[in-house]
């Protein structure tokens, strides 16, 4: 996606199955590597010594100082407990069964529609902060997350022409489960009801396309974003993420045998 194509509100896009693991720079910091496991917020979803050394591998060349991992559940935590690893982001996993019937009203005064990926960008730095916002890199990592994607936009009803985003989410759809993947909105306009309206947007849009339950997360001491989701009927999975971390040179040095 060029930055500076808008996408239209109805911008449905299909991307190939994603690797099982891929590596990147950590937004924002090029000494951090990242570690994208996909599928890995499963329960089930294990991994073995032999591909933490391949993340061992891919990481010793460069100025990486440390490797972080994108989000995972708790059996793949344990394995990476046991290689050094420590958490650096705790996560509420949560889920929404989808019905025809969306029985949450959307606010009023809001208008859904295209989003710039720089717009996103800039909206999600704003919001997250350097540490854990989304680069342009990541943001495009996050949208071929699924095999379908959209990103959306909040404005003012009434705004002019061409005004820019307060607010944007991305969702993804794989099958029949879909995933809140990003939800930002700019701190001066935070609860005036542009995440609501996002909200309902990407629940509409996820049944539409045949999701019959919506998945997302979001830190343990963020409580506006978990009351944000529990008013729209949002619950707990019944297990937590983690987002792990571990200083590059231990992980060479804790090789399997």
């Amino acid at each position: 996606m060029s930055p500076h194509v808008a996408l239209p509100s109805s911008f449905v896009t299909s991307v190939p199955d994603p690797p099982t693991w891929s590596i990147g720079t950590w937004p924002f910091d090029a000494t951090t590597a990242m570690i994208t496991l996909h599928s890995a917020h499963r329960p089930d979803f294990s991994i073995t010594d032999s591909l933490v050394d391949e993340w061992a591998d891919a990481t010793s060349a460069g100025s990486f100082q440390r490797v972080r991992t994108s989000a995972v559940g708790p059996t793949v935590a344990d394995a990476l407990f046991s290689r050094g690893f420590t958490v650096r982001q705790e996560l509420d996993f949560l889920v929404r069964q989808l019905d025809a019937a969306n029985d949450v009203a959307a606010p009023g005064g809001w208008r859904i529609g295209s989003v710039r990926r720089a717009e996103a960008v800039r909206i999600d730095v704003a919001a997250f902060g350097d540490e854990w916002a989304l680069d342009e890199s990541a943001f495009d990592n996050s949208c071929r997350a699924t095999l379908r994607f959209r990103t959306r936009g909040s404005r003012r009803r009434g705004a002019l022409p061409f005004t820019p985003p307060v607010g944007y989410c991305l969702t993804g759809v794989s099958e029949d489960s879909s995933y809140l993947q990003r939800l930002a909105v700019l701190p001066t306009t935070r609860r005036r009801g542009a995440a609501g309206a996002l909200v309902h947007d990407a629940l509409t849009w996820a049944w539409r396309l045949g999701a019959r339950r919506m998945y997302v997360n979001t830190d343990v001491d963020n409580a506006a974003a978990l009351s944000l989701y529990r008013q729209w009927g949002f619950e707990s999975v019944g297990y937590r993420l983690r987002v792990l971390e571990c200083d590059r040179t231990a992980l060479s040095g804790r090789r399997s045998s």
